[in-house]
Parts: C-alpha cells; sequence; structure tokens
C-alpha cells in the first residue's frame, strides 16, 4: 500500500489512485503481499468451482428437455472447457513450486471474464422456451454466482470484477421485453446487487491487505526480537563462561603463579596444577558443546575427558549407564555445574581413597534421575567432612542447589558411594 500512495503523488495519479482504492497489490514491488493475495484467490476459486460445478448440474436438470438444443449443447461443452481450463491452471499454479507473476495474473483474471461471460450468457440459451420457474431458478443461481465469487475471488480484486461485470450486465437482458417492466427491476436489482458486492469485495481486500501487513510486521518484529535475545543468550554465556573461568582456571593460576614465585613448589607440583587447570578448562569448554537435552552425551564427554587420569592412577573404570529421560532444562550452564559436580567427585576418588575401581550408574527413579559414582576405595566420615567444610563438597552441595538437585554420600570400609539426584522437570 505504500507504493500506491507513491504513485499517487509521483505523477501517477490514475494508476495510484486505482490501487489505493482497490487495493492491488504490485507483483514487482510488493511481492511478498502479492504472493498471499492472490494464492488466496486462487484458493478461493479452487473452492468456488465445486459450487459452480454443482449450480451447472442443477441448471442441466432443469432444462434437461432442451438437451437436443444446439445451444444448450454449445453451453455446457463451453462451460466444461472453461472448468477444465481453470482446473488445470490452479494445478500448474499449485503454492510454492511455481513463481507468480503479472502474466498469470491476467491470465486467471481473462480466464475469469470468459467465464462470467459464459454464465451471464445462460438467461439468452435457456429463458426462450422455458417455465417461468425455471427462469426465476436459473435467475437465482446466478445471483448466488454473483454474491459468491465475493468470497471466492476479492482476494484479488481485479479478477472479481472481470468475472461479475459481465455476469452484471448480460443477466437482465434476456428479460427485457416492451410489454413487461421486470426487466427493468431485475435490472436495477442486478446493479445494487453488483454494487453492494463490490463494495464487499473492496472492503474485504482492503482488510486481508492490512491483516497481512501486520502479520508481515510482526513476523519481522518476532524475527527482531529472536535475533535480539539470541545475542543476549550469547553474551549472557560469554560473561557466565568468563565468570566461571576467572573464578577457577585464574584463581588456580594466580595461586600457582605466587607459589612458584617462592620457590614452594617443586616443578612436578606445577605441572599438576597446571594439568587441573588444563583440564578445567576443557570441561568449560565441552559444557558450550549442544547437547540436546540428553544427559548420557553429557556423561560421556565427561568419561572422555577423566579416562585418561584413571588410567594413570591406575583405576579400572565399569561404565553401566542406561537411557534416562531428556532433561530440557540442560542449557550450558547447567551443563558445566553437572559436570562440575561430577568431576569434583572423580578428583577426590583419586586423590583421597586408594581406589583401583570405579562404577558409573544412572537411573529414572520417579520424577528424578541418580548419577551414581562408586568406588572400592576406604571410606570417610561423611558427616566429619561436612563439619569441616571442605571447600570441595561445599561447591558441589552449592552447585547442586543452583540446579534444583540433591547429592547424598554412603561411604563405609568398603568403599563410597556418591549419588547425584537430578530433576525429570525442573519448577
Amino acid at each position: 500500500m505504500r507504493h500506491a500512495i507513491k504513485a499517487f503523488w509521483k505523477n501517477e495519479p490514475i494508476a495510484g489512485t486505482i490501487r489505493l482504492w482497490t487495493c492491488i497489490p504490485d507483483p514487482e514491488r510488493e511481492r511478498p503481499l502479492f504472493d498471499v493475495m492472490f494464492r488466496s484467490m486462487l484458493l478461493g476459486a479452487r473452492s468456488g468451482l465445486y459450487g459452480g460445478l454443482v449450480m451447472a448440474a442443477a441448471i442441466a436438470f432443469m432444462f434437461w428437455n432442451q438437451h437436443r438444443h444446439p445451444a444448450f449443447l454449445l453451453w455446457f461443452f463451453t462451460l466444461t472447457g472453461a472448468v477444465w481450463q481453470r482446473f488445470a491452471l490452479l494445478r500448474f499454479w499449485d503454492a510454492g513450486k511455481k513463481t507468480l507473476g503479472r502474466k498469470h495474473a491476467y491470465t486467471i483474471t481473462a480466464v475469469y471474464f470468459a467465464v462470467g461471460m459464459i454464465w451471464g450468457l445462460a438467461g439468452w440459451v435457456f429463458n426462450e422456451n422455458a417455465m417461468i420457474w425455471a427462469k426465476f431458478a436459473l435467475l437465482t443461481c446466478q445471483y448466488l454466482l454473483l454474491v459468491m465469487s465475493v468470497i471466492a475471488l476479492s482476494g484479488y480484486l481485479p479478477t472479481y470484477i472481470a468475472f461479475a461485470t459481465p455476469l452484471c450486465l448480460l443477466i437482465p437482458y434476456p428479460w427485457m421485453t416492451p410489454t413487461s417492466s421486470v426487466g427493468v427491476i431485475i435490472g436495477i436489482g442486478t446493479l445494487a446487487t453488483f454494487v453492494i458486492c463490490l463494495v464487499l469485495a473492496m472492503r474485504h481486500a482492503r482488510t486481508q491487505a492490512e491483516s497481512i501487513k501486520i502479520r508481515f510486521e510482526l513476523n519481522e518484529k518476532h524475527e527482531r526480537l529472536h535475533q535480539l535475545e539470541k545475542k543476549q543468550m550469547l553474551s549472557e554465556e560469554r560473561q557466565r563462561l568468563m565468570q566461571d573461568m576467572h573464578d577457577g582456571l585464574g584463581s588456580s593460576l594466580v595461586s600457582a603463579l605466587r607459589v612458584a614465585e617462592r620457590g614452594l613448589m617443586d616443578n612436578a607440583e606445577v605441572a599438576q596444577i597446571l594439568k587441573s587447570c588444563l583440564e578445567d578448562l576443557k570441561l568449560a569448554i565441552d559444557s558450550m558443546e549442544p547437547v540436546d537435552a540428553d544427559l548420557l552425551l553429557l556423561l560421556a564427554t565427561l568419561r572422555f575427558r577423566i579416562g585418561s587420569r584413571l588410567e594413570r592412577a591406575g583405576i579400572v573404570l565399569h561404565w553401566e549407564v542406561e537411557t534416562v529421560p531428556a532433561l530440557d532444562w540442560l542449557n550450558p550452564k547447567n551443563a558445566l555445574n553437572i559436570l562440575r559436580i561430577l568431576q569434583e567427585a572423580f578428583t577426590n576418588i583419586i586423590k583421597h581413597t586408594h581406589a583401583t575401581e570405579i562404577r558409573v550408574a544412572t537411573q529414572a527413579r520417579g520424577d528424578r534421575i541418580v548419577v551414581a559414582i562408586t568406588d572400592n576405595g576406604q571410606g570417610f566420615s561423611v558427616e566429619q567432612a561436612l563439619a569441616v567444610g571442605g571447600k570441595g563438597l561445599s561447591n558441589q552441595l552449592r552447585r547442586a542447589e543452583s540446579i534444583q538437585a540433591e547429592i547424598h554420600w554412603e561411604s563405609g570400609n568398603i568403599g563410597t558411594r556418591f549419588a547425584l539426584l537430578l530433576p525429570i522437570n525442573r519448577q
């Protein structure tokens, strides 16, 4: 519609005015609007074909006594050809398979002009020897076509005008006689019906154009909002990753650097700290990988990272995970918390338990998923460790609380069982 207004003010008063008041989109400059409106007309035209066929069958039934008349046969053969032509065009112009433009609009408009002529000539063909009730029945069918075409063809207004104009002009003529005023009455009624239908069609076209324009604007705003949300999410993830690296990796490196400068560490201890920092960095990077709510995929990533450490420590890993429900809340932030919790559990086993075997198992239990890590090393007093307030255990509890999870420890002389209980659906 913006282009129609511009055309009016750029020395195109006739074209601009027509396009402004009839809401005829320009396929060259208003391609999206033209596509939607023209294809909606094609869809309505396809539905209108069935109504036209029903009326044609009704006319054939009413005037079957004239079926040997050449005009009768010519009219029905012409109508049948027009129906076939429209079916062929609509099928060939199937949505999404062909780009439609001016020539297609001109073609379908010309076809419907011919169809309007055919239906308008029906009165000339059948009224001569028909009974009065059959004549009025035919007139009713023509009026119904005039009204129904508003619904079917007003998506693209020129097509409706091309169909309705010859139909409106030809309907009254068979009724015009010097001795009767019926033709005049029918002519006035037909003209009034055409004007009302034309106003309704123009109003429908304007309403449709405005609704399509609003929908396009909403889609554009939604796309911009989506892009802003995506940028904000990336910014938040970047900030979270930087903060996590600063608090974890950064503090470890700074502490190691200060101790090394004072000569309180040998090369082996410095190398161990650097290895730990490198693994911490890899873990943060792994958390950014998409896992599509699949906990087992996240655990497989952890298994790949800790496998070499366990081999160097002489620990055999038994992987006994089973399929569990998807976790829709498993975004990169929560994934990193899970990885940190489990990494701390493995680190404690390697450093303190002298275990030779570790079993990792998963199980769905009610509304929770249990990730259990069991070792055969020396146990510890859970109550005493929590009372002392070790940094590793407290970090595990803090991270578990942030993802609405729970942690349970069971420790004895035959080993320790660590269990992380993850909610399937978070509140």
